[in-house]
């Protein structure tokens, strides 16, 4: 479906970018793996690197594009509806950084294959973590790199809303490591949006390699990691003798059609005072998976329950008001014996009776308020 499509001018200047210059050298990266080039951990034969590996500019070139051209099929296999450019791009840019067996399960694959996209935006900011030693640390870097993305997916130029002092984050450390860093506030996706509609990217032409490259991995395993996460194990010592094919070079400058923003000094986050209704987030009756994304409030059976509520409560309120306002009148005209008694007396037992069934309806939504928040999974947005 999307086998026309290859990874453009656009979506190889955001790898590069923040991949930084070729390591010649073997690197630990933050995930725990030993990479060379430009963020890759294994070599043309699909072997991990190990500490003291070292390699060439060529030879960093060739790997670049070896997994690439991976990240490439392992995104036309997995996405099954048609993509643009920029959109395939940046699922290979995600992919290459992740590795295809986390980009297989990821919330991103899901969205884009429900043919949701806007919302397939929105969950590359979830993947933040690095696993090294077991513990899942949160980066504030990766959450810069993830938005880079999203900016991509949707087009937009990430240069000025992803830059250094317009993302946040803040974490909490477990006291007991390993474990798993609590993310307490990052920048909100829609923010950086805002920032990056300003500036669209220009129409980037489908770059093609021009000649096949080096024979791929059998091993499907060897890039489940990713470029930055693969497990490191012994490989060979002699580097392959391979006649790497040409690397198309990626444009070092900014696409000139995007304006230059005006100075601005940087926004601290404002944060919003608690509800009055707030309750400790140890005391919910429900967990929330941050994997499922955020649930729109009016299709969850707790937002459905709490209309039942309160149109519970607004029939019994009625009630109240009509009965407390045709008790005067029923008392003065049973004294008199007033003809009017009858009519007063029907609607005063209306009245209990609207009562009584805004009553049963407010019992129903909240026995279903309670049942849907002990079976919640997702926020509400």
């Amino acid at each position: 479906m999307n086998e026309a499509l290859y990874t453009n001018a656009h979506g190889l200047r955001l790898i590069q970018e923040f991949e930084g210059a070729p390591r010649l050298t073997s690197r630990l990266c933050e995930g725990g793996a030993w990479e060379l080039g430009f963020g890759v951990t294994f070599n043309l034969e699909g072997a991990p690197f190990k500490e003291g590996d070292t390699c060439t500019p060529e030879y960093a070139d060739a790997l670049f594009r070896h997994a690439l051209q991976l990240f490439e099929d392992g995104v036309r296999e997995l996405v099954t509806v048609p993509l643009n450019g920029n959109q395939f791009s940046a699922l290979v840019a995600f992919s290459y950084n992740i590795g295809l067996e986390n980009f297989r399960t990821s919330s991103v694959l899901r969205r884009v294959n429900e043919n949701r996209m806007d919302d397939a935006s929105v969950c590359f900011g979830m993947w933040v973590f690095a696993t090294k030693g077991g513990h899942k640390q949160a980066l504030r870097g990766l959450l810069r790199r993830r938005y880079a993305e999203a900016c991509l997916f949707m087009s937009y130029e990430w240069t000025q809303a992803c830059s250094d002092d317009a993302i946040a984050l803040q974490r909490e450390i477990p006291e007991t490591l390993p474990g798993t860093d609590r993310v307490i506030y990052r920048t909100p996706f829609k923010d950086v949006l805002m920032v990056a509609q300003r500036y669209p990217l220009p129409p980037a032409d489908e770059l093609v390699l021009s000649q096949p490259a080096p024979p791929l991995a059998t091993t499907g395993s060897k890039v489940a990691g990713g470029t930055a996460g693969a497990t490191p194990s012994p490989a060979p010592a002699a580097t392959p003798q391979v006649s790497p094919a040409p690397v198309v070079p990626v444009p070092a400058k900014k696409p000139e059609a995007v304006p230059a923003p005006p100075a601005q000094p940087p926004r601290a986050p404002v944060p919003k005072p608690p509800s009055k209704f707030s309750v400790p987030i140890e005391s919910a009756p429900y967990q929330i998976d941050q994997s499922l994304g955020l649930k729109p409030m009016e299709s969850t059976e707790r937002w459905q329950a709490s209309l039942a509520q309160n149109g519970g409560k607004l029939l019994m309120r009625l009630a109240r008001y009509g009965t407390f306002g045709a008790a005067p009148t029923t008392v003065a005209t049973f004294v008199e014996k007033d003809p009017l008694f009858a009519g007063a007396f029907v609607a005063a037992c209306g009245f209990a009776g609207l009562y009584a069934i805004g009553y049963v309806r407010k019992s129903y939504g909240d026995f279903c308020r309670h049942h849907a928040e002990r079976r919640a999974s997702q926020a509400m947005v």
